[in-house]
């Protein structure tokens, strides 16, 4: 997914894109990923299972009290679209896409596409870098980030995660998500500069795993182009 500036054993089949909106989705990102490579994590847009897996926080709107949502980095919207079906009429959903013809396309489905457009009033799209995007302190109860951390400066992620934490309400939910065999691959054939940087980051994604437990260990996906692990971060509540 495209977003923020960057400083510097057999498995189960995976499911790649099969229907036309589908199928076109793959091919913008294709061809944003060529374009900006830092600020694009994949070269195919998120499938089903893993955007199922990264709204799982979100409960059933009936019988709760409304929820404010944070996506960064919607890409084409497939994650956004798994949101959207959990999103109830009370809810906000904000999302953040610094890319213009991602941000295009989010625009033109949230008209076109009928999961988006039954829930677009409770739509916001900001097209701008979440480094640019206020998080007021205990603004959200969930935030999804599809950021390419690995792309990033072990100091830019830890900011991000900071600020992500700081603008959970108590006991909200952050959830996240990394390729598997990045880090190997990486680093196995990176320069020596540029594997350090990639333990760093993963030293400091690690630690707020760690610090911030969820309760469920984090989950492969398996079902998707490459598979993901998912981590699911909370926000400490108050101790009385």
């Amino acid at each position: 997914m495209n977003q923020t500036p960057a400083t510097a054993a057999t498995a189960p089949a995976i499911i790649t894109p099969t229907g036309p909106r589908q199928r076109g989705d793959a091919v913008a990102f294709f061809r944003e990923a060529a374009r900006s490579r830092q600020t694009t994590g994949a070269v195919a847009p998120s499938g089903s299972p893993l955007a199922r897996r990264l709204a799982a926080p979100l409960p059933a709107p009936s019988g709760r009290s409304p929820l404010r949502v944070l996506e960064v980095g919607a890409g084409t919207g497939t994650v956004t679209r798994a949101l959207a079906e959990h999103i109830g009429p009370g809810d906000r959903l904000d999302t953040v896409e610094i890319n213009p013809r991602f941000v295009s396309m989010l625009t033109e489905a949230l008209r076109t596409d009928p999961v988006l457009a039954a829930a677009s009033e409770r739509i916001r799209i900001i097209p701008e870098s979440i480094c640019r995007t206020p998080l007021p302190v205990h603004s959200y109860d969930v935030i999804v980030s599809c950021l390419p951390f690995m792309n990033f400066a072990p100091d830019m992620v830890r900011s991000l995660l900071e600020r992500y934490m700081a603008a959970l309400v108590p006991g909200g939910h952050l959830t996240f998500f990394g390729y598997l065999g990045t880090l190997s691959l990486r680093t196995l054939f990176a320069q020596r500069s540029e594997a350090a940087r990639y333990r760093a980051v993963a030293a400091v994604l690690a630690e707020f795993s760690a610090r911030y437990d969820g309760g469920d260990g984090g989950s492969v996906v398996w079902r998707n182009l490459p598979p993901a692990r998912v981590s699911h971060l909370r926000a400490p509540r108050p101790v009385l």
